[in-house]
């Protein structure tokens, strides 16, 4: 029903004529000269108020343009170079070479140092890379490295981790690189100094009046891309924008982390304009993590009851696309390094039931869950009300556990909000969540020692939402973090995916493939595991049909 509703809806603004839409057209922009293609339009919803780094949507966009990331991830797992290729003689050491040609904008060269300065700036804005920090509650958050040394010719960096991972260099598809011969030394930096990158793509314009970030062609770098001009469109809502894919007004669509809605793909797939592509997915699109610390969800029972009444075949057909699975107990999707098959997520009200009773619970006449103080077993589930499907999981999650007989209440948050209560950063180490809808991206999903554990830890520093802190779950993540050999890897991983499926800190909904959408007169498009198609490698490769 949800999706064939946002189907309906779109094809009714299909049949609306532009001007009835409302519809703004693109501004007019100089083509770009000695180019296969002029010029390329990407459409998102993100919301960018100044379009500088230090804005997080804006620096997930300019990923693919002037500031793309160390090394790149393809959709099968293998890693390529991009600013730097490396060598690792063990777990620990890893060496970082800058490729050739690597220059910024201006055509100063880009050096191993200011990678170096990059560790060091993000340090003295909270990181922790290569000195411990300490938060304002006196929690230590201890260096990430050990030691970074810059060769004589200053092309590598030997960057000598505190603990061995071998899974380091996932670490790196979403590390960009600062100037240090612009930003040092400067207390403030302009706008024009924090748009100043290396990538494919210089900035030229930002217009929040006509909703456009334009960017053109770099000079410098060292494999030109085969569009002279970058324009991304920002649209207000998903309608418009895929509206706009479908009619040929724009070339594609970026969302971090995320594809084509289920419900948008049957009407775009009917369009002799738009080309889909689907592929193997490595993040999580909607989460259901409780508080693990305090609140209702601090009791293990209460949360294998929720997980088994929830409906998972209805969220799958009703959100997922036709490719959607039912998720694992083990949570991490099969496509990521380290997956161990685990019990599949299951609907089961008699079992939910036995756990409500052992968790002090007994149906009254009217059929809810009170405790034995008469206590009507409830809490709030909060979610971004600008995911739409958060949304349609919210109202699913919400109808089988107030059938099962619990009160669930809905909490749709604007972002700043919902991560005032979801993240140890932004509520300053004092999430209030009692359970929440999480969307995780596949590059949090590897963060740290994988396996989206930055979002269960509790001692995560950006993180955390799920807040364990246990003996059990801090012993495997210490062996995922120690582990010397890939084999060692997995086999931590095995046993996080057992701890998960036991205790059930967070539930995955359901798993989809990406789906992603291209003007169908583009072809030799490449996909970035992390970014998707808005990536360097991809404007190096795409041509006209």
């Amino acid at each position: 029903m949800i999706k064939r509703i946002i189907a309906a809806a779109l094809a009714a603004l299909l049949a609306l004529s532009l001007a009835g839409c409302g519809k703004t057209a693109a501004p007019e922009v100089p083509a770009a000269p000695d180019y296969e293609i002029e010029r390329i339009t990407v459409g998102t919803t993100a919301q960018i108020e100044k379009a500088v780094m230090g804005e997080y949507n804006y620096e997930m966009l300019a990923s693919g343009a002037t500031h793309v990331p160390l090394v790149r991830q393809d959709t099968e797992g293998a890693f390529h170079p991009q600013v730097v290729s490396w060598e690792s003689p063990d777990p620990r050491t890893w060496i970082y070479t800058v490729v050739d040609g690597m220059k910024w904008q201006d055509g100063e060269p880009l050096t191993a140092d200011d990678i170096l300065f990059t560790l060091q700036y993000e340090d003295e804005n909270g990181s922790a890379n290569l000195r411990d920090q300490t938060d304002s509650e006196g929690k230590v958050t201890r260096a990430k490295y050990k030691s970074a040394v810059v060769s004589e010719d200053g092309r590598s960096i030997t960057l000598t981790l505190a603990s061995p991972n071998v899974r380091e260099l996932g670490n790196m598809n979403s590390f960009r690189v600062l100037p240090r011969h612009i930003y040092e030394g400067k207390a403030e930096l302009s706008d024009e100094e924090l748009r100043f990158g290396y990538g494919p793509y210089v900035f030229d314009s930002f217009s929040p009046e006509a909703g456009t970030i334009v960017f053109k062609a770099s000079e410098t770098y060292p494999e030109a891309p085969h569009a002279g001009e970058l324009v991304y469109r920002l649209f207000a809502n998903e309608d418009t924008m895929y509206m706009a894919l479908q009619e040929g007004d724009i070339d594609m669509v970026w969302v971090y982390s995320g594809g084509i809605p289920a419900g948008y793909q049957d009407v775009l797939a009917a369009s002799d304009k738009v080309d889909l592509i689907s592929v193997p997915a490595q993040n999580e699109p909607c989460v259901l993590a409780f508080n693990n610390a305090k609140g209702p969800f601090a009791n293990e029972d209460l949360r294998h009851a929720v997980a088994l009444a929830v409906d998972y075949e209805e969220i799958r057909n009703r959100v997922g696309s036709p490719l959607a699975q039912i998720p694992a107990a083990g949570f991490v999707p099969a496509s990521t390094f380290g997956y161990a098959p685990t019990e599949s997520l299951r609907t089961d009200l008699a079992e939910a039931e036995s756990f409500m009773n052992r968790a002090g619970y007994t149906k009254n006449a009217d059929g809810k869950f009170v405790s034995g103080s008469g206590e009507q077993f409830g809490f709030t589930l909060s979610y971004r009300a600008d995911r739409a499907n958060h949304g349609s999981c919210a109202e699913l999650v919400k109808s089988a556990i107030d059938a099962f007989g619990g009160n669930v209440t809905l909490e749709a948050l604007d972002p700043d909000s919902y991560n005032a209560k979801t993240s140890n950063k932004f509520s300053e180490n004092n999430i209030t969540m009692e359970a929440a809808l999480f969307g995780y991206t596949t590059a949090g999903m590897g963060m740290g020692n994988g396996l989206g554990t930055i979002y269960v830890d509790g001692n995560h520093a950006v993180q955390g939402g799920a807040q364990v802190y246990d003996e059990e779950f801090s012993g495997i993540l210490a062996k995922m973090a120690a582990a010397a050999t890939p084999e060692e890897y997995t086999a931590a991983c095995a046993e996080m995916q057992g701890y998960y499926a036991e205790h059930l800190p967070v539930v995955a909904l359901y798993w989809d493939s990406l789906c992603y959408g291209v003007s169908s007169r583009l072809g030799g498009v490449t996909v970035d595991n992390a970014f998707g198609l808005n990536c360097a490698a991809d404007w190096a490769s795409v041509t006209l049909k």
